[in-house]
């Protein structure tokens, strides 16, 4: 179940986001919530819970034992309350050490997520600029997950496992539970592994929607715990302590990795405080029933709850047989509104990255490798409007620019499309009504055998 490693990560995304949160909404008082910084990003290839395919399956009998205390059992009561979901079985908790919990994470990542589809999100990862050309994505992520682990709630075993000697004694430990508590209430009342909350045939994008509303709604049940059970001056201590933990792999991984991870629960919590505002809590459990389906609603609830917004289609052929017999389709996906964000961001700063973004209505993403070091890259947007997908028409200009520097050129053009040549690789960009396609390719012949399936879009004669 890939959204279980979401619900794992949360222990040590806490460490990076919660207390700040907790602390400055609970000691400034109440009128003056806190509001997240907005992030950006996540396509399927990108978002951490495709890419780490990952299962806790902690067997108690060789590596583990059943936990049970006062201390846990009056937290689930509070959580149980303060959701106001009823607890249809007593959560299991299960305590294994640290070493057994990381091995577990590790072998399961080896199984679970084949070798090849790695190795496709990096390449497509590199083709955007998102990541440098030497990044060990695998080794990157791998280093990330494991670097601080306290507990997780898991899909499959439905049981939360605790490391072993952490218990619950601090005030991070606790709100970590009450926030794991929180996905076990989800799951007894939703069922997180099923539609709609999960599907195999959801895209990246909306895979990350859903995966923002479930750790939104747990953000907000524990600001809520903390707020009703947790004294304001041992907030401020537990922000103190953590003030000292050290995120040196998370610090050091690639923007978009340290952006992915962080925007499930930034935006998913302000979207579902602003849900809440507006329909309470059975606004939130009629959200989990039937979930936003792209980051354009979680960045923008208004386009989920007042006036429902879905993605539009974009679909796009298989041209692996026009492009040639040693040319396959290695990844296929959706770049969100969380994507384009965050990738002109990188380039062109956070101003253009919100006009460019704002505009999105739907998308298609794919990468064929061909002989050799040979690819390409289909990208094809519809937008809200003609003035919107103008806008990326002009400003993907810019983030070429700024991506290589001095070492781009232009290789032609007119009003409604263009070519630049950068790092031995041809960049086209053309716009038609209210839809754009930027092509990626190795030189003018395989560009051209790619606009030949589009006719729609203006091309070089």
């Amino acid at each position: 179940m890939r959204k279980g490693l979401f619900f794992l990560l949360l222990a040590f995304c806490v460490a990076v986001v919660v207390v700040t949160v907790l602390v400055v909404n609970t000691v400034v008082g109440p009128g003056r919530l806190y509001r997240p910084v907005k992030q950006t990003l996540s396509f399927k290839p990108f978002t951490l819970q495709e890419l780490l395919s990952l299962k806790i399956e902690v067997d108690p009998k060789t590596c583990g034992k059943p936990i049970r205390s006062p201390r846990l059992d009056k937290i689930e009561e509070r959580v149980t309350k303060v959701r106001e979901l009823p607890l249809q079985k007593r959560i299991a908790f299960r305590s294994c050490t640290e070493d057994v919990i990381r091995a577990e994470l590790e072998q399961s990542s080896a199984q679970d997520t084949p070798p090849a589809e790695v190795e496709a999100d990096q390449k497509l990862l590199v083709a955007l600029g998102l990541i440098p050309p030497k990044e060990n994505l695998a080794a990157t992520l791998s280093n990330v997950l494991t670097e601080q682990i306290i507990g997780a709630y898991d899909t499959d075993t439905k049981d939360i496992t605790i490391v072993a000697g952490k218990g619950v004694g601090s005030t991070m430990d606790e709100l970590t539970m009450a926030h794991e508590i929180t996905h076990g209430l989800q799951d007894q009342n939703f069922n997180l592994v099923k539609p709609p909350l999960d599907s195999k045939n959801y895209n990246g994008d909306n895979d990350l929607a859903v995966t923002s509303l479930v750790e939104g709604d747990a953000m907000g049940t524990m600001l809520t715990y903390a707020e009703k059970y947790v004294d304001p001056q041992k907030l401020t201590e537990a922000e103190l302590a953590e003030s000292d933990t050290s995120s040196e792999e998370l610090d050091k991984a690639p923007a978009y990795i340290r952006k992915s991870l962080l925007f499930p629960y930034e935006e998913g919590m302000n979207f579902v405080e602003q849900l809440k505002n507006k329909k309470g809590l059975a606004g939130v459990d009629a959200a989990l029933r039937d979930p936003p389906l792209s980051t354009e609603q979680i960045i923008h609830p208004d386009k989920y709850i007042t006036h429902r917004d879905n993605p539009r289609p974009v679909d796009l052929p298989d041209i692996s047989d026009t492009l040639g017999p040693k040319w396959k389709l290695i990844n296929s996906d959706t770049m969100g509104e969380f994507d384009v964000k965050a990738w002109f961001e990188q380039y062109d700063g956070l101003i253009t990255a919100n006009d460019v973004a704002t505009g999105w209505g739907g998308n298609t993403i794919q990468y064929y490798q061909g002989p050799g070091k040979n690819n390409v890259v289909v990208n094809m947007f519809t937008w809200d409007t003609a003035k919107d997908a103008g806008e990326f028409f002009k400003k993907y200009s810019g983030l070429l620019k700024k991506r290589f520097k001095n070492k781009v050129e232009k290789a032609g053009g007119d009003g409604g499309w263009y070519i630049y040549k950068a790092d031995g690789e041809l960049f086209y960009c053309g716009i038609a009504g209210d839809g754009t396609l930027c092509v990626q390719a190795p030189d003018q012949e395989t560009l051209q055998k790619v606009l030949n399936n589009y006719p729609q879009f203006p091309r070089p004669a």
